[in-house]
Protein backbone atom coordinates (compact mmCIF):
# COMPACT_ATOMS: atom_id res chain seq x y z
CA UNK A 1 0.00 0.00 0.00
CA UNK A 2 1.32 3.46 -0.86
CA UNK A 3 1.43 5.81 2.11
CA UNK A 4 -0.36 9.04 1.29
CA UNK A 5 1.63 12.16 2.32
CA UNK A 6 -0.14 14.23 4.93
CA UNK A 7 -0.50 17.27 2.67
CA UNK A 8 -2.22 15.23 -0.03
CA UNK A 9 -4.43 13.52 2.49
CA UNK A 10 -5.65 16.81 3.87
CA UNK A 11 -6.59 18.04 0.40
CA UNK A 12 -8.35 14.92 -0.83
CA UNK A 13 -9.52 12.89 2.15
CA UNK A 14 -10.62 13.25 5.75
CA UNK A 15 -7.59 12.94 8.02
CA UNK A 16 -7.60 12.57 11.79
CA UNK A 17 -4.94 11.87 14.39
CA UNK A 18 -5.39 8.95 16.73
CA UNK A 19 -5.22 9.58 20.48
CA UNK A 20 -1.79 9.92 22.06
CA UNK A 21 -0.44 6.43 22.69
CA UNK A 22 2.62 4.24 22.81
CA UNK A 23 2.50 4.12 19.01
CA UNK A 24 4.19 7.50 18.74
CA UNK A 25 3.65 9.77 15.69
CA UNK A 26 1.28 8.17 13.19
CA UNK A 27 -1.25 9.07 10.54
CA UNK A 28 -4.81 7.81 10.03
CA UNK A 29 -6.84 8.55 6.91
CA UNK A 30 -10.56 7.82 6.66
CA UNK A 31 -11.53 6.97 3.10
CA UNK A 32 -15.29 7.59 2.86
CA UNK A 33 -17.10 5.98 -0.05
CA UNK A 34 -20.04 8.43 -0.38
CA UNK A 35 -20.29 12.20 -1.07
CA UNK A 36 -22.13 12.94 2.18
CA UNK A 37 -19.53 11.10 4.19
CA UNK A 38 -16.73 13.00 2.46
CA UNK A 39 -18.31 16.47 2.52
CA UNK A 40 -20.50 16.37 5.62
CA UNK A 41 -18.67 13.78 7.72
CA UNK A 42 -21.93 11.82 7.82
CA UNK A 43 -21.19 8.11 8.13
CA UNK A 44 -24.10 5.65 7.98
CA UNK A 45 -23.59 2.21 9.55
CA UNK A 46 -21.91 0.68 6.49
CA UNK A 47 -18.33 -0.62 6.03
CA UNK A 48 -15.68 2.08 6.23
CA UNK A 49 -12.12 2.13 4.85
CA UNK A 50 -9.07 3.51 6.66
CA UNK A 51 -5.36 3.79 6.01
CA UNK A 52 -2.87 3.86 8.87
CA UNK A 53 0.83 4.63 8.55
CA UNK A 54 3.74 5.17 10.91
CA UNK A 55 7.46 4.70 11.21
CA UNK A 56 8.26 1.49 13.06
CA UNK A 57 10.05 2.36 16.30
CA UNK A 58 13.62 1.17 16.63
CA UNK A 59 14.53 2.46 20.06
CA UNK A 60 11.38 1.92 22.13
CA UNK A 61 11.04 0.53 25.68
CA UNK A 62 8.43 -2.02 24.52
CA UNK A 63 8.31 -2.32 20.72
CA UNK A 64 12.12 -2.21 20.43
CA UNK A 65 12.84 -4.65 23.26
CA UNK A 66 12.82 -7.98 21.42
CA UNK A 67 15.91 -10.19 21.40
CA UNK A 68 15.17 -11.33 17.83
CA UNK A 69 15.95 -9.04 14.91
CA UNK A 70 12.30 -8.51 13.94
CA UNK A 71 9.86 -5.62 14.17
CA UNK A 72 7.27 -6.13 16.88
CA UNK A 73 4.00 -7.73 15.73
CA UNK A 74 2.34 -6.08 18.72
CA UNK A 75 2.71 -2.69 17.01
CA UNK A 76 0.50 -3.75 14.09
CA UNK A 77 -2.16 -5.26 16.37
CA UNK A 78 -2.27 -2.16 18.56
CA UNK A 79 -2.61 0.00 15.43
CA UNK A 80 -5.66 -2.05 14.43
CA UNK A 81 -7.17 -1.75 17.92
CA UNK A 82 -6.76 2.01 18.06
CA UNK A 83 -8.26 2.44 14.60
CA UNK A 84 -11.25 0.37 15.71
CA UNK A 85 -11.68 2.60 18.77
CA UNK A 86 -11.56 5.70 16.57
CA UNK A 87 -14.08 4.26 14.10
CA UNK A 88 -16.44 3.18 16.87
CA UNK A 89 -16.58 6.54 18.60
CA UNK A 90 -16.16 8.99 15.72
CA UNK A 91 -17.70 7.22 12.71
CA UNK A 92 -20.34 4.87 14.10
CA UNK A 93 -21.40 6.97 17.10
CA UNK A 94 -21.02 4.11 19.59
CA UNK A 95 -21.36 5.77 23.02
CA UNK A 96 -18.40 5.99 25.38
CA UNK A 97 -20.55 4.26 28.00
CA UNK A 98 -20.29 1.00 26.04
CA UNK A 99 -17.24 -1.05 26.93
CA UNK A 100 -15.08 -2.47 24.15
CA UNK A 101 -15.03 -6.30 24.42
CA UNK A 102 -12.79 -8.36 22.14
CA UNK A 103 -14.46 -11.62 21.07
CA UNK A 104 -11.97 -12.76 18.40
CA UNK A 105 -8.47 -11.75 17.34
CA UNK A 106 -5.96 -13.05 14.80
CA UNK A 107 -2.75 -11.98 13.15
CA UNK A 108 -0.38 -13.67 10.69
CA UNK A 109 3.04 -12.93 9.29
CA UNK A 110 2.72 -13.89 5.63
CA UNK A 111 6.27 -12.92 4.63
CA UNK A 112 9.05 -12.87 7.23
CA UNK A 113 11.62 -10.85 5.27
CA UNK A 114 10.02 -7.35 5.56
CA UNK A 115 9.73 -7.84 9.34
CA UNK A 116 13.51 -8.00 9.76
CA UNK A 117 14.96 -4.93 11.44
CA UNK A 118 17.57 -3.02 9.46
CA UNK A 119 19.87 -0.13 10.27
CA UNK A 120 17.57 2.41 8.64
CA UNK A 121 13.98 3.29 9.53
CA UNK A 122 11.04 1.27 8.23
CA UNK A 123 7.51 2.40 7.40
CA UNK A 124 4.47 0.30 8.32
CA UNK A 125 1.11 0.76 6.61
CA UNK A 126 -2.23 -0.88 7.33
CA UNK A 127 -5.13 -0.92 4.89
CA UNK A 128 -8.19 -1.41 7.12
CA UNK A 129 -11.86 -2.17 6.65
CA UNK A 130 -14.26 -1.79 9.59
CA UNK A 131 -17.69 -3.39 9.16
CA UNK A 132 -20.57 -2.68 11.58
CA UNK A 133 -22.99 -5.42 12.69
CA UNK A 134 -25.92 -5.94 15.07
CA UNK A 135 -27.24 -2.47 14.24
CA UNK A 136 -30.00 -1.07 16.44
CA UNK A 137 -31.43 2.40 15.73
CA UNK A 138 -28.51 3.17 13.45
CA UNK A 139 -25.83 2.28 16.02
CA UNK A 140 -23.86 -0.98 15.74
CA UNK A 141 -23.36 -3.24 18.74
CA UNK A 142 -20.31 -4.92 17.20
CA UNK A 143 -17.58 -4.32 14.63
CA UNK A 144 -15.54 -6.64 12.42
CA UNK A 145 -12.10 -5.29 11.56
CA UNK A 146 -9.68 -6.58 8.95
CA UNK A 147 -6.31 -5.25 7.85
CA UNK A 148 -3.46 -6.05 5.52
CA UNK A 149 0.02 -5.05 6.67
CA UNK A 150 2.80 -3.65 4.48
CA UNK A 151 6.33 -2.77 5.57
CA UNK A 152 8.27 -0.53 3.20
CA UNK A 153 5.73 -1.29 0.49
CA UNK A 154 5.93 -5.08 0.83
CA UNK A 155 2.77 -7.02 1.78
CA UNK A 156 3.77 -9.12 4.79
CA UNK A 157 0.89 -9.68 7.21
CA UNK A 158 -2.77 -9.61 8.16
CA UNK A 159 -4.74 -8.75 11.29
CA UNK A 160 -8.39 -9.33 12.16
CA UNK A 161 -10.64 -8.68 15.13
CA UNK A 162 -14.28 -8.88 16.17
CA UNK A 163 -15.31 -6.44 18.88
CA UNK A 164 -18.56 -6.21 20.81
CA UNK A 165 -19.93 -3.05 22.41
CA UNK A 166 -22.57 -4.26 24.88
CA UNK A 167 -24.84 -1.79 26.62
CA UNK A 168 -23.88 -1.00 30.24
CA UNK A 169 -26.71 -3.22 31.51
CA UNK A 170 -25.64 -6.23 29.42
CA UNK A 171 -21.97 -5.67 30.26
CA UNK A 172 -22.72 -5.50 33.97
CA UNK A 173 -24.82 -8.69 33.78
CA UNK A 174 -22.00 -10.69 32.16
CA UNK A 175 -19.42 -9.17 34.48
CA UNK A 176 -21.42 -10.01 37.60
CA UNK A 177 -21.93 -13.55 36.33
CA UNK A 178 -18.29 -14.21 35.44
CA UNK A 179 -16.50 -12.85 38.49
CA UNK A 180 -18.31 -14.97 41.14
CA UNK A 181 -17.69 -18.03 38.99
CA UNK A 182 -13.96 -17.27 38.90
CA UNK A 183 -13.83 -16.27 42.57
CA UNK A 184 -15.63 -19.44 43.69
CA UNK A 185 -12.38 -21.40 43.54
CA UNK A 186 -10.05 -18.55 44.46
CA UNK A 187 -9.34 -20.21 47.82
CA UNK A 188 -7.92 -23.19 45.95
CA UNK A 189 -5.44 -20.86 44.26
CA UNK A 190 -4.22 -19.44 47.55
CA UNK A 191 -0.51 -20.00 47.93
CA UNK A 192 0.15 -20.79 44.27
CA UNK A 193 3.40 -19.21 42.99
CA UNK A 194 2.81 -15.73 41.60
CA UNK A 195 4.17 -14.17 38.44
CA UNK A 196 6.95 -12.28 40.23
CA UNK A 197 9.04 -15.48 39.95
CA UNK A 198 10.02 -14.47 36.44
CA UNK A 199 12.13 -16.36 33.91
CA UNK A 200 15.17 -14.74 32.36
CA UNK A 201 13.87 -12.15 29.86
CA UNK A 202 15.66 -13.74 26.90
CA UNK A 203 13.66 -16.96 27.48
CA UNK A 204 10.51 -14.94 26.70
CA UNK A 205 11.94 -13.05 23.72
CA UNK A 206 12.56 -9.86 25.70
CA UNK A 207 15.69 -7.99 26.77
CA UNK A 208 14.35 -6.11 29.79
CA UNK A 209 12.90 -7.80 32.87
CA UNK A 210 10.39 -4.92 32.95
CA UNK A 211 8.61 -6.39 29.92
CA UNK A 212 8.40 -9.99 31.16
CA UNK A 213 4.71 -10.75 31.76
CA UNK A 214 4.84 -14.43 32.74
CA UNK A 215 6.21 -16.33 35.70
CA UNK A 216 8.11 -19.59 35.64
CA UNK A 217 5.90 -22.66 35.03
CA UNK A 218 3.89 -23.93 38.01
CA UNK A 219 2.04 -27.16 38.74
CA UNK A 220 -1.18 -28.07 40.45
CA UNK A 221 -3.24 -25.05 39.38
CA UNK A 222 -6.95 -26.02 39.57
CA UNK A 223 -8.76 -26.05 36.25
CA UNK A 224 -5.63 -26.38 34.09
CA UNK A 225 -4.56 -29.32 31.96
CA UNK A 226 -1.71 -31.52 33.10
CA UNK A 227 -0.21 -32.11 29.64
CA UNK A 228 1.30 -28.66 29.17
CA UNK A 229 3.26 -25.88 30.84
CA UNK A 230 1.21 -23.48 33.00
CA UNK A 231 2.45 -19.91 33.46
CA UNK A 232 1.11 -17.36 35.95
CA UNK A 233 0.41 -14.02 34.25
CA UNK A 234 1.93 -10.93 35.85
CA UNK A 235 -1.02 -8.55 35.46
CA UNK A 236 0.70 -5.84 37.53
CA UNK A 237 3.60 -5.75 35.07
CA UNK A 238 1.15 -5.70 32.16
CA UNK A 239 -0.53 -2.60 33.54
CA UNK A 240 2.84 -0.86 33.62
CA UNK A 241 4.04 -1.59 30.12
CA UNK A 242 1.18 -2.43 27.76
CA UNK A 243 -1.03 -0.13 25.67
CA UNK A 244 -4.35 0.85 27.23
CA UNK A 245 -2.92 0.20 30.69
CA UNK A 246 -6.14 1.31 32.40
CA UNK A 247 -7.63 -2.06 31.42
CA UNK A 248 -5.42 -5.01 32.36
CA UNK A 249 -7.15 -7.50 30.05
CA UNK A 250 -6.63 -6.13 26.56
CA UNK A 251 -5.78 -7.75 23.24
CA UNK A 252 -2.20 -6.58 23.81
CA UNK A 253 -1.98 -8.57 27.06
CA UNK A 254 -3.29 -11.81 25.56
CA UNK A 255 -1.08 -11.49 22.47
CA UNK A 256 2.08 -10.61 24.40
CA UNK A 257 1.56 -13.30 27.06
CA UNK A 258 0.81 -15.82 24.30
CA UNK A 259 4.04 -14.91 22.54
CA UNK A 260 6.20 -15.09 25.67
CA UNK A 261 4.68 -18.37 26.86
CA UNK A 262 4.92 -19.88 23.36
CA UNK A 263 8.59 -18.92 22.97
CA UNK A 264 9.40 -20.39 26.39
CA UNK A 265 7.52 -23.61 25.54
CA UNK A 266 9.08 -23.95 22.07
CA UNK A 267 12.48 -23.67 23.74
CA UNK A 268 11.60 -26.36 26.28
CA UNK A 269 9.98 -28.82 23.86
CA UNK A 270 11.91 -28.30 20.64
CA UNK A 271 15.14 -26.50 21.56
CA UNK A 272 14.19 -23.26 19.78
CA UNK A 273 16.38 -20.18 20.28
CA UNK A 274 14.19 -17.14 21.13
CA UNK A 275 16.80 -14.82 19.61
CA UNK A 276 16.08 -16.48 16.25
CA UNK A 277 12.35 -17.15 16.60
CA UNK A 278 9.21 -15.22 15.71
CA UNK A 279 5.50 -15.66 16.42
CA UNK A 280 4.13 -16.10 12.90
CA UNK A 281 0.48 -16.92 13.72
CA UNK A 282 -1.92 -16.08 16.55
CA UNK A 283 -5.66 -16.73 16.63
CA UNK A 284 -7.71 -16.34 19.79
CA UNK A 285 -11.32 -16.53 20.90
CA UNK A 286 -12.64 -15.13 24.17
CA UNK A 287 -15.32 -16.29 26.58
CA UNK A 288 -16.76 -13.76 28.98
CA UNK A 289 -14.54 -11.50 31.07
CA UNK A 290 -11.38 -12.00 33.08
CA UNK A 291 -11.84 -10.33 36.47
CA UNK A 292 -9.17 -7.98 37.87
CA UNK A 293 -7.80 -9.01 41.23
CA UNK A 294 -7.92 -12.77 40.57
CA UNK A 295 -4.95 -14.88 39.36
CA UNK A 296 -4.78 -15.50 35.62
CA UNK A 297 -2.94 -18.50 34.15
CA UNK A 298 -1.84 -19.50 30.66
CA UNK A 299 -1.37 -23.19 29.82
CA UNK A 300 0.57 -24.13 26.67
CA UNK A 301 0.69 -27.56 25.04
CA UNK A 302 1.63 -28.97 21.62
CA UNK A 303 -1.12 -28.80 19.03
CA UNK A 304 -1.84 -32.52 19.23
CA UNK A 305 -1.22 -32.82 22.96
CA UNK A 306 2.09 -34.70 22.96
CA UNK A 307 5.48 -33.15 23.69
CA UNK A 308 7.15 -34.99 20.81
CA UNK A 309 4.84 -33.63 18.13
CA UNK A 310 3.34 -30.30 17.25
CA UNK A 311 6.34 -29.59 15.01
CA UNK A 312 6.19 -29.06 11.25
CA UNK A 313 8.39 -27.43 8.63
CA UNK A 314 7.58 -24.55 6.33
CA UNK A 315 8.22 -24.42 2.58
CA UNK A 316 11.88 -23.54 3.23
CA UNK A 317 12.39 -26.39 5.66
CA UNK A 318 12.43 -24.23 8.79
CA UNK A 319 10.87 -25.74 11.94
CA UNK A 320 7.52 -24.36 13.11
CA UNK A 321 6.10 -25.20 16.55
CA UNK A 322 2.30 -25.47 16.57
CA UNK A 323 0.90 -24.79 20.05
CA UNK A 324 -2.46 -24.45 21.79
CA UNK A 325 -2.99 -22.03 24.67
CA UNK A 326 -5.72 -21.75 27.29
CA UNK A 327 -6.17 -18.82 29.70
CA UNK A 328 -7.99 -19.74 32.90
CA UNK A 329 -9.07 -17.89 36.02
CA UNK A 330 -10.41 -19.68 39.06
CA UNK A 331 -10.77 -22.80 36.94
CA UNK A 332 -12.89 -20.92 34.37
CA UNK A 333 -11.75 -20.80 30.73
CA UNK A 334 -11.61 -17.19 29.50
CA UNK A 335 -9.66 -17.53 26.25
CA UNK A 336 -8.29 -20.15 23.86
CA UNK A 337 -5.74 -19.58 21.12
CA UNK A 338 -3.58 -21.31 18.55
CA UNK A 339 -0.09 -20.02 17.80
CA UNK A 340 2.81 -20.85 15.50
CA UNK A 341 6.43 -20.12 16.38
CA UNK A 342 8.89 -20.07 13.47
CA UNK A 343 12.56 -20.88 14.10
CA UNK A 344 14.37 -18.60 11.66
CA UNK A 345 17.47 -20.29 10.30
Amino acid sequence: MTVVPRTAAVRTQRSDALPTSLLGPHHLVHRPQTPEAFLLQSTPPVPQQFAFSAELPGDHPLFGDGVAAFHDLLFAVESLRQTAVFAARRCFRIPESRHMVLTFGATDITDVEPWRRTTGGAQIALDLRVTPADIVNGVPHSLSCGATVDIDGERCGTADARIAFPTPLVHRHHWNKGRPESAHRAAELHGAPSAHHSPAPERTGRRSTRNVLIGTPVEGVPGTRGDGLTFPVDVVAARRVLPDAADAYTSALFLEVSRQAALFTATELHGFKPAHAVLSHWQASFRGFAAPGLPLYCTVRPADGTAGAGLRRDERGRPVAELRLAFTQGGRLVSESSVSVLQDC
